[in-house]
Formats: C-alpha cells, structure tokens, sequence
C-alpha cells in the first residue's frame, strides 16, 4: 500500500503537470494523493505546521530571493553589456563565444543562455565559426555552471536538505563540471587561451565580477550562504540604484518551494520512507533505479531543474535515510540526472529559444554535445565511486 501510494503519487504528479502546465499543482496533486492512499492524510496538517515552523526553509527563500535580485540588479545596472564587451576584447572570438556564457553562468537568471545568445551570433557572423557550433557552445558552456556552482536553487536545496556545507557541495560535484567544461574545451577545438591584454577591458571584466567574488570570500570565511547572498544581493541593488527590485518578489518561486517543503516533511513526519523502503527491498527492486530515473524524468517534462531536483529530492532521501546507500550519494546522483533530464527536455526554455533564435535543429544540437554529455557522466561516476567507497 505504502509503495502504491508513493508511485501513484509520483504519476499523478506528472499527470497535474502535463494538463494544468504547473508545476505547484503537481506538487499539491502528490501530497494530497499520497496521503489519501496511504491513508496518513492527518499527518499533511502536522506536516503543514513544520514547514512553517521550519528555519531552513526561510532561509532558503531568504537566499532564493537574493539570487534573483543579483540577477536583475546585474542587467539592469548595465554591468551585462560592460561585462560581454569586456570579454569579446580579452579574449579571440572562438574563445569569447565559449568564456561569456560560461562566467556569466555564475549569475543564475531564466533563458540564461538566450541572454548571451545575441552576443556569441554576433561574434560567429563576424568570423568562420557556424551558427550549429555557436548555439551549442553557447548552451553548453552556459549550463555546464549548474553542475556545482552554488547560486544555483537546486544546489542550494541540496545543501539543505543534505545538510551539508555549501562550500562541501561545490568542490564536491565540481569534477562534473571539470570535465563537462574541458572536453567541450578540446572538442570545440577551442585551443591555447590567449589574453589580449588591456588595463581598460581587465579593470571592467573583475568590476563586473565584484558581487561574486564578494560572495566565494564570504562563503570560504565559512559565514552562513545565506546571509553573504542576501547582504551581497542588498548592497549591490543599492549601490546601483535598483530599488525597484529590491521589492520584487517572486512570489510563485516562494509557493512552490513551501509545497516542496510541505510534501517533504510530510514524506519524513508520516514514516513513509522507511516503510517505503522495507516494501521495496520485499519486492526486490533497486531503488537506484528510483532514484536515477525520477528526476531525469521530470527534468524532460518540465524543463526546470529546480522544479526536478525539488519534486524528487524527498523520495530520494527517503530511500537514503533509512540507510539503503549514503546521503550524498543519493543526492548528487538526483541533482545530476535531474540536470541531463532538463538538458535533454524539449520544453527547456534555453534549449527551444536558442535553437530558434540561432536558426538550427534542438536535436542537432543536442547531438552536437554528446561528447561533453559523455564527459559529464565520467565526472559523475568519479564522485559516486569516491562517496561509496570512502
């Protein structure tokens, strides 16, 4: 019962999805499933009551919020365009197309990659490099941040719910983004960095770098993430004048975090996941299979990482705190396949305006980066064989 209730949950989860287009229902479509079918539903209040009183979920909203504000301040400030200029005069064209969207992955923002998509064509209408290598480089690189950096939701979730150090988290699946970003590097035959140098563009290019640099000092002197986001965050709005954003909230990202938190404690507060685990065990499936394939999954419907690694992480905890494998393991493995599932998604907004935009096929582009998807997973397994084994 305990395994049906969970499994239905799961598929009325990606039914509410795929016919309301939203994921928050999804989500309230779930809980409310399962706890009917497990017949735990008194337990959704005393969940309910947790989530709110829990202290990590206004910090991550604290800190969630404080993204978006370096975000929008970063555009809007202008600092963007300095930023880009700046990079197109340090380094030669190829390399630009490569270097821009990478460092600007550092700053997470929706349709990242369309924003430097203008950027990189420019650049590849200005030289021999064709539209299909430009829009792949351009998503690539983009996206191959997300792997480890720690601005990102998901990872800050994964911090969370694993209570684990922030910093710990990001030198830990930075493998994964060692070898996305080197072998995309060598097969783009991207070559020897050469550095044109120019005090102007050098004092500009670390001027527009300030607020994360200013946060990894922060992060390193080991002071709570989400108060060096937050601080970072206000004191740049400021000190560029942008109040406005400074009272833009995002109010669905909020929702939709408090039903993760809600479904989450309502998994732990209920037992279901070490009854869940027992059944699992009784009926002799694999519950890596559960674990690998439900975010990818819901990576390829939704095309939102966070929304994947967020939907998924409780059910994989589940399995992992009742001691079928290691935490982390469980938890870089759901991060990691909820990633290549969005990567790979149809409905990925970088992915389908990108590839519009640039005038070329998703799955030319697609095919165009398997070698760094390859690449990708041996970071991965490195990682899982090391926190297996270790």
């Amino acid at each position: 019962m305990i395994t049906l209730s969970i499994l239905a949950g799961f598929f009325i989860l990606i039914l509410a999805i795929k016919f309301t287009k939203s994921v928050h229902w999804g989500i309230f479509a779930a809980l409310i499933s399962t706890a009917i079918i497990s017949a735990k539903f008194p337990m959704t209040a005393t969940a309910f009551l947790i989530t709110l009183k829990d202290q990590k979920f206004y910090e991550i909203i604290i800190t969630i919020y404080s993204i978006y504000l370096i975000a929008d301040t970063f555009k809007s400030s202008g600092n963007s365009q300095k930023f880009s200029n700046s990079i197109k005069n340090i380094f030669n064209a190829k390399q630009a197309s490569a270097l821009m969207p990478m460092f600007l992955g550092f700053l997470p923002m929706p349709g990242g990659a369309m924003f430097t998509a203008p950027m990189v064509r420019d650049i590849s209408d200005e030289t021999e490099l064709d539209h299909l290598t430009a829009a792949s480089m351009n998503y690539w690189f983009r996206h191959s941040m997300e792997f480890f950096w720690i601005l990102y939701p998901a990872l800050v979730l994964e911090a969370v719910f694993t209570k684990t150090d922030l910093v710990k988290i990001l030198f830990l699946q930075l493998p994964i983004g060692i070898f996305a970003i080197v072998s995309a590097w060598f097969y783009f035959g991207l070559g020897k960095i050469h550095i044109n140098y120019s005090k102007k563009d050098m004092i500009t290019f670390i001027d527009s770098l300030i607020p994360i640099i200013a946060i990894i000092i922060g992060v390193l002197l080991k002071i709570e993430g989400w108060l060096v986001v937050f601080t970072v965050a206000v004191l740049y709005a400021i000190f560029t004048k942008n109040y406005k954003n400074l009272f833009k909230l995002k109010y669905s990202i909020f929702l939709l975090l408090f039903l993760v938190f809600w479904y989450k404690n309502f998994i732990s507060a209920s037992n279901l996941s070490v009854m869940f685990t027992e059944e699992l065990k009784n009926f002799g499936i694999n519950p890596w299979i559960i674990i690998i394939f439900s975010p990818f999954i819901l990576g390829l419907i939704t095309g939102i990482t966070q929304a994947a690694f967020s939907i998924t992480i409780p059910l994989t905890l589940s399995l992992a705190t009742s001691g079928a494998f290691p935490l982390l393991a469980a938890a870089v493995t759901n991060y990691y396949f909820a990633i290549i599932g969005v990567l790979l998604s149809p409905v990925h907004l970088c992915l389908l305006l990108t590839s519009n935009f640039f005038g070329v096929k998703m799955s030319s582009m697609l095919k165009n980066l398997i070698i760094p998807f390859i690449f990708s997973f041996v970071g991965y397994l490195m990682i899982l064989l090391y926190l297996l084994h270790f």
